[in-house]
């Protein structure tokens, strides 16, 4: 029988070395792990910033070119509304800005009015007259507006703004007619003000019209627009400052506008109008 005491178990400093580098391998995984977790942080941040920009710059890139490609842009508008107050509206920034109006005094009420914004006159329908008398105003068009609508119609020598009374889906009458034969002549329709801006929640909206703005993307908390060439209604730089949704307190640099725990950068585009 083997001697009971000569059977021992570990001693004091057996177990304090044992302790000592379970605690040194639980201190490494520890710092991969925090390390891995930054790393993710920091990832999932720049991604949120590249999926948000990316968004961004679509939606007002294709506005910019929307309002760009009006088919009256280049002439005179006679108004044939009596006033009406969205017409004058859609007359001033044509007259003015050809469709694109850079850094407005426009404030929805929730603008943040330290960054800059973007106002364009969109038309999302473009329609052909097949038949009309001269100084009628019913005229033949295929068509799906209503009354109320504000429409242009341009012949290739004059353009005229009216507004709608009644229609049906192959005759459209207006409230007054120019004293030019419309035969042939294309109907912008569909217009609307669009205006782009950063709230005060830091949220990049879109406001249709005088309507109150809808959030379109969230962390945007910088938009600066610049008419690169102002007089030949050229390209628009747009740039945006955009903040990471996630917490990241290992960020050191300062930021500007984000706060110091979130990723900030900065992504600019520029877009070229057509002018014709």
């Amino acid at each position: 029988m083997k001697d009971i005491q000569s059977q021992h178990g570990l001693t004091l400093v057996e177990l304090m070395v044992a302790m000592t580098i379970g605690l040194i391998l639980m201190l490494g995984a520890t710092g991969v792990l925090i390390t891995n977790q930054r790393a993710f942080t920091a990832t999932e941040g720049l991604s949120q910033i590249q999926e948000n920009s990316r968004i961004a710059v679509d939606m007002i890139a294709r506005d910019i070119r929307e309002a760009g490609g009006h088919p009256c842009m280049a002439m005179t508008l006679n108004d044939h509304t009596g006033g009406d107050a969205t017409a004058v509206a859609i007359a001033n920034i044509l007259r003015n800005s050809s469709g694109v109006v850079v850094n407005p005094a426009t404030n929805p009420g929730n603008r943040n009015t330290g960054q800059g914004a973007l106002q364009l006159l969109t038309s999302t329908n473009t329609l052909s007259i097949t038949t009309h008398t001269t100084g009628e105003n019913v005229f033949t068009v295929n068509n799906n507006l209503r009354a109320n609508d504000i429409i242009i119609v341009c012949t290739g020598k004059s353009a005229h703004i009216l507004r709608v009374s009644a229609a049906t889906p192959a005759n459209v009458t207006v409230t007054q007619a120019p004293g030019v034969n419309l035969q042939g002549a294309t109907i912008a329709a569909g217009l609307n003000i669009r205006t782009w801006y950063v709230g005060t929640d830091n949220f990049l909206y879109r406001s249709e019209g005088n309507g109150a703005g809808v959030r379109m993307i969230d962390n945007v908390v910088g938009l600066n627009v610049t008419d690169v060439l102002p007089n030949n209604n050229g390209a628009i730089q747009v740039g945006f400052t955009l903040c990471s949704r996630n917490q990241n307190t290992e960020i050191a640099a300062a930021n500007n506008l984000c706060a110091a725990t979130q990723i900030e950068r900065r992504v600019t585009t520029v877009v070229q109008r057509r002018t014709a």
